[in-house]
């Protein structure tokens, strides 16, 4: 089972680091994989609809009485990386979906959604704190995205960090693709999407 600690020995790894045995030791290695762990895993999960975190959710309306053109308000899902559509339930298996608007109401101190629809559904990237749930081909992907950013804090080696995210690149590109295939295998009667809560 695929671990965080894993993943950022698998970064350090490519490039030519020693593993580490634990992200809390004092050693820089570890303060680095700790600083750059969350905002790369987040990042990579943004750039795709990855089958294993893409979730479905009823929005909880916050207001029915905005403007003309966006008179329904929503809560931003909480778990929510990349809102990708909103929509009336009878479309959530033909993929379509409405306009929309995303915006930070300042009285709520919250981002928030608008749209036109009285009974808002969303389909999203939400955000994944079990490593062991990431897909064998995201875990590549983002391990080499990883090391590519702390390539030159740990190495001082630009050549390197190049060489790292021209792999990265075409292990995203790969990851892309097997992806698509397993979303038409969901399609066909295998889900494996999450509706959330």
């Amino acid at each position: 089972m695929i671990s965080k600690i894993d993943i950022c020995n698998m970064a350090l790894a490519q490039l030519g680091q020693e593993p580490l045995a634990s992200l809390t030791q004092d050693d820089e290695r570890a303060r680095r994989c700790h600083l750059f762990y969350e905002p790369v895993k987040k990042e990579v999960l943004r750039t795709h609809n990855w089958a294993f975190a893409n979730a479905f959710t009823s929005l909880s309306l916050l207001a029915d009485d905005g403007a003309p053109d966006w008179p329904y308000m929503y809560a931003y899902p909480q778990d929510c990386l990349f809102l990708r559509r909103v929509f009336a339930k009878e479309h959530r298996q033909h993929g379509g979906g409405a306009a929309f608007k995303e915006a930070f109401n300042a009285d709520l101190h919250a981002r928030v959604i608008f749209c036109g629809l009285s009974k808002a559904q969303a389909e999203y990237t939400r955000d994944i704190t079990d490593e062991a749930q990431f897909d064998p081909a995201f875990v590549k992907a983002f391990s080499l995205a990883l090391a590519a950013d702390l390539a030159v804090t740990l190495t001082g080696d630009n050549t390197l960090a190049q060489q790292v995210l021209q792999k990265y690149t075409l292990a995203l590109q790969e990851a892309r693709r097997s992806n698509m295939s397993e979303r038409f295998d969901v399609r066909a009667g295998r889900s494996a999407f999450v509706e959330a809560r």
